[in-house]
């Protein structure tokens, strides 16, 4: 039982992830511009950061869901990030565009996996509504020691993920790094539409 929680943590943050996010994006381009073992260090600190916004969303399942505007306000806060994010990323694409700047140097890959990780709060709602579904089915049950495992599986599953992210950057590397620059356009456009698309849905 406790096993089948293990995988079912590890099927839901790999699965989820696999679609184009702020955080799969930004490794491959810190894989393709700082290296392999700073974007893998970026990957721990994402994952790090999952582990504890996993379990609050599971252990705080029933006071969420019984109290919608807890769920409403960390969306909102989420959607003023990702706007800001995309006005900054979109800043520093045009900026790439005009002049060749120096890049500085990213002391920690796992410092900036933990900063972008705590930005990205839609993945306690994104947990809060897959543990609901889990646990109406039978799937997942809310004991502590289940929750553990299941959130650690989800540790799991987003560090695969973004492993894979950087595995398949060093692939392509040689084909598009000079097309580097362009990332931050695509992260413009995702967080962007992350951002206008949940508003929409709020409303």
């Amino acid at each position: 039982m406790i096993f089948s929680h293990l995988i079912l943590g590890i099927l839901t943050a790999y699965i989820g992830s696999i679609p184009p996010s702020m955080l799969n994006m930004t490794a491959i381009k810190i894989s393709l511009e700082k290296g392999k073992k700073t974007a893998l260090q970026f990957a721990i600190g994402v994952s790090t950061v999952v582990f504890i916004q996993a379990i609050l969303a599971l252990l705080f399942l029933k006071a969420i869901h019984s109290n919608p505007i807890i769920l409403d306000s960390i969306q909102i806060i989420s959607i003023v990030i990702f706007m800001i994010l995309s006005i900054v990323f979109l800043k520093k694409a045009l900026n790439e565009q005009k002049a060749i700047i120096p890049k500085k140097s990213l002391k920690s890959g796992f410092l900036t996996g933990i900063g972008l990780s705590s930005m990205n709060m839609f993945s306690i709602p994104f947990y809060c509504g897959m543990g609901a579904v889990f646990n109406m089915y039978g799937w997942l049950s809310l004991e502590p020691s289940k929750v553990l495992f299941f959130v650690i599986g989800s540790v799991i599953g987003t560090y695969l993920i973004l492993n894979h992210y950087v595995l398949l950057a060093e692939k392509i590397k040689p084909k598009i790094a000079k097309f580097t620059k362009y990332l931050n356009f695509i992260l413009a456009a995702i967080t962007g539409f992350v951002a206008v698309f949940s508003l929409i849905k709020m409303l």
